[in-house]
């Protein structure tokens, strides 16, 4: 085993915890924020109606996206168990299977997704001023998804191995190119704001190959040869069953969010471009809780490998702590800089076919009041990051996507319901509810799970004696 492997089954459990979600974190801030610049050069080169169409993907994306992270991401927990073990052997044919499958699934999603981009949004009644914009962007990102999979994975598989820092470096690299590319937007009139599509894809599409080329150098033992690619159903299947719940879960949530999406739409303007707009900067600092998360994922997955179910409880206990600190930070930053950060990537000039006595300040007001709410709701957040992550860890991927479906359910009565009786500010308070709810439900399902793993192995450590 490599000296560089990041060794999670020692050591103090906050520290490691810390020290590994920092990077990861400040990866998803990272990867959030060259979104939120794909969003401020469309509306500087173009209008404010095709940032907004950018912008209302969101929850469809979340779907099709987020299908294929969580696959990754249930991938890599497998790899992170044979870690903890040290099986070598076993940690090439995990990388080999992941690549493979990766490959056929996300191709097999993508033509699916393009061909029902257009339909999506007019499902979820897309205003007609942004639609447009909105379908050629989605087409662009779902033709180009096999090369987001392939980065997801080589950061999946990075995290794995106990590195957190190189996945960092590459988002650094993938949005160093992608602002580039987008750039081109200003001296372009011709491209349109699929071009913002591409750009994402290129850039990630480089980043991926250079961190394969990262993985295959800095890691030997995951030099792979041709047995390591033969089909083995079972190990195929341990695979699968980590990672097809996790993306149902993502599915699911997702889904959750497209209810809520239409929910908005049907509100008079400008609350559709108020909440897509919000819900930008909202993520950017929502998602700074999830690296946090995906450590907590890292980190069961090793120990649970290594069988050390104790180091498990006092991480997860340190895992609340950890969260309280992202949790500030995030709130903080979410709240005072969620009007600054909107007159940048929405200026008032560019702001067109507003209502007759709304102003631009209106908007504004509007996107502080839907920041400034869901902040103080972000430790729920957290503890569904945490608590997910955490099930995952210790194979409970299934008990897990039921959080998901938890959180769906919630949006699915309290959207409409909310938004019917109290128009944009039932909105706003719409995903704390699923966050509360969701949020103590898996905390307590995993609880429930480590309890019971912790009997089951006492048992088995008592019948061999």
């Amino acid at each position: 085993m490599a000296k560089k492997v990041i060794d999670m089954t020692v050591g103090s459990p906050f520290k490691n915890i810390i020290l590994f979600a920092i990077p990861i974190a400040l990866g998803f801030m990272l990867q959030n924020l060259y979104s939120l610049g794909d969003v401020l050069i469309v509306s500087h080169s173009l209008n404010a109606n095709a940032a907004t169409g950018v912008n209302l993907t969101g929850s469809i994306t979340f779907l099709v996206l987020g299908f294929s992270a969580g696959l990754s991401s249930g991938f890599g927990i497998v790899l992170s168990q044979y870690v903890g073990a040290k099986d070598a052997v076993n940690m090439r044919k995990s990388v080999a299977t992941t690549i493979c499958l990766s490959v056929i699934i996300s191709i097999t999603v993508a033509v699916i997704a393009t061909v029902l981009s257009s339909w999506m949004l007019k499902l979820l009644d897309t205003p007609d001023e942004f639609i447009n914009y909105s379908d050629i962007y989605l087409k662009a990102i779902f033709i180009g998804l096999p090369c987001t999979m392939m980065y997801n994975v080589s950061s999946e598989i990075l995290r794995a191995m106990g590195d957190s820092r190189t996945p960092l470096i590459t988002l650094i690299l993938c949005a160093i190119i992608n602002i580039g590319l987008n750039s081109l937007l200003f001296v372009a009139p011709s491209f349109t704001c699929a071009w913002a599509g591409w750009a994402t894809i290129i850039s990630q599409a480089v980043s991926a190959a250079v961190g394969f080329i990262v993985i295959f150098k800095k890691f030997p033992e995951l030099k792979l040869s041709k047995d390591d690619f033969k089909f083995a159903p079972r190990f195929v299947g341990k695979h699968l069953l980590m990672g097809i719940p996790m993306s149902i879960q993502f599915v699911i949530t997702a889904s959750g969010c497209m209810v809520q999406q239409q929910a908005i739409n049907g509100l008079p303007a400008p609350a559709p471009m108020a909440q897509a707009n919000g819900s930008k900067i909202d993520n950017l600092f929502g998602m700074f809780l999830n690296g946090c998360g995906v450590a907590m994922a890292t980190y069961c997955g090793q120990n649970y490998g290594a069988k050390k179910y104790d180091r498990i409880k006092k991480g997860f206990i340190a895992g609340f702590g950890a969260g309280a600190i992202f949790t500030v930070i995030s709130m903080c930053c979410n709240t005072f800089l969620a009007v600054p950060l909107s007159k940048i990537l929405l200026p008032a000039y560019r702001m067109e076919g507003l209502p007759a006595g709304v102003t631009p300040d209106n908007v504004y007001d509007m996107i502080f009041t839907y920041n400034g709410t869901q902040s103080c709701f972000y430790y729920f957040l957290y503890l569904i990051f945490m608590s997910r992550q955490a099930l995952q860890g210790i194979g409970k991927s299934t008990i897990a996507l039921f959080g998901g479906v938890v959180e769906f359910f919630v949006r699915l009565i309290a959207s409409p319901l909310l938004a019917n009786n109290f128009g944009f500010m039932g909105i706003v308070f719409s995903n704390p509810l699923a966050w509360i709810v969701g949020g103590l439900f898996l905390t307590i399902a995993f609880i429930i799970c480590f309890v019971r793993l912790c009997k089951k192995a006492n048992a088995k450590e008592f019948s061999s004696l």
